[in-house]
């Protein structure tokens, strides 16, 4: 079990640098053309017609890979008025049962988004004029990333005494 534990903290690390150097690198795009297309806007009466489709579909990607940064740092809301007045080994149990339906969900979420994904392939955004794909891709690939670190939140909550 611990030689499972490290795999899944190796797995767990990896994951959090990948997709916390790729949201800094989404959230500077994203800002820069956010601050040209109201500054072109403002000052010049000029836009692109392709700047607010990049902004929504960065944002889109940023929430779903964010979450799983959220989800390893423990930073997802909770309710915790029920588990403070139980015992630790109480709490221990609610909280892998309670991980264990998150996966549960997740899992479905990434099923379900590689589905759509697949179903949208053809279709093409308004402005950008490339596969809707890519804008839903960000679901399967949020809840893979989400179900990663629930999987080693589960593994460590599981050898924790």
């Amino acid at each position: 079990m611990e030689n499972l534990r490290q795999i899944s903290e190796k797995l767990s690390l990896l994951s959090e640098k990948t997709v916390y150097y790729t949201l800094v690198v989404m959230m500077i795009v994203m800002t820069l053309t956010v601050i040209v297309q109201v500054f072109l806007r403002y000052v010049f009466s000029f836009s692109f017609s392709w700047s607010e489709e990049v902004a929504r579909y960065l944002m889109i990607w940023t929430a779903l890979l964010g979450g799983s940064l959220a989800l390893q740092k423990g930073l997802h809301i909770g309710v915790e008025l029920f588990l403070v007045r139980v015992s630790s080994r109480t709490r221990r149990w609610v909280s892998i049962l309670s991980k264990m339906f998150i996966l549960i969900f997740l899992t479905y979420l990434t099923i379900g988004g590689i589905k759509i994904t697949w179903a949208v392939r053809d279709q093409s955004s308004p402005a950008l004029l490339f596969s809707m794909a890519y804008a839903y891709l960000s679901v399967p690939v949020g809840g893979f990333f989400m179900a990663l670190q629930t999987i080693h939140s589960l593994i460590e909550d599981w050898v924790r005494r």
